[in-house]
């Protein structure tokens, strides 16, 4: 099992990519190849939203863009479902303000745990992000999380951030402190059109990304 701890986002990214790059194995996302880890285990010990090595290499659009998607009462008229929808409104079920009331109500509960699948929904595009688990802890509030799958070096960075973001929209309702930050990812990719600015990070070479999977990604994606 591949694990990752380390105090920052940025931090946990960079090993992320790190780990897949040099350890991962080759296969497939329709015509597009990856390399892959099957079963990544990340902790960030002091998940902060301000992250030096975000700002530094990410795609500020795909931060905006993924911000936006977490965000309540949003439509997004190129996205299928957003996890705003999941979140805040799943099948008429405010999660969020369910997740607020649990902790509230028993702040020892090993139960404030939500899912952002729609059972028997058989789409082309469904949420990667599955599962989200929060629990308080020494008064802090502690995310657990879990991927289906994860574009590790185009997507993984925004994901934690809009992440981290709803841990202390959360914590703050419940009037507790932000804890850690922990998840699973059972696949952990890169793809091949990623590889050579992901190799160039692992080198700390001076670069900002920009995203090609709508460019460049599989071909039910590509644009």
């Amino acid at each position: 099992m591949n694990s990752i701890s380390v105090d920052t986002i940025g931090e946990g990214w960079i090993n992320s990519i790190k780990t897949v790059i040099q350890n991962g194995k080759e296969h497939f996302d329709e015509d597009i190849k990856i390399k892959e880890i099957l079963g990544l285990n990340i902790e960030i010990k002091n998940p902060d939203i301000e992250d030096e090595i975000i700002t530094k290499y990410g795609d500020e659009n795909v931060i905006s863009k993924m911000l936006k998607k977490f965000s309540k009462g949003i439509v997004m008229d190129d996205r299928p479902f957003t996890y705003g929808e999941c979140i805040y409104n799943k099948n008429g079920v405010d999660q969020f303000e369910w997740l607020v009331n649990r902790l509230i109500s028993k702040k020892e509960t090993k139960s404030a745990s939500i899912g952002l699948l729609t059972e028997g929904k058989n789409g082309a595009n469904l949420p990667c992000l599955t599962t989200i688990d929060f629990k308080i802890r020494d008064n802090k509030l502690i995310l657990q999380f879990f991927f289906r799958s994860q574009n590790i070096f185009g997507r993984q960075y925004a994901n934690l951030l809009a992440l981290v973001k709803l841990q202390n929209d959360i914590a703050k309702r419940c009037a507790v402190e932000v804890g850690s930050f922990k998840g699973y990812i059972a696949s952990a990719h890169v793809y091949e059109y990623d590889f050579e600015q992901a190799n160039l990070i692992c080198l700390d070479e001076n670069i900002k990304i920009e995203d090609k999977y709508y460019i460049n990604g599989p071909k039910s994606i590509r644009k």
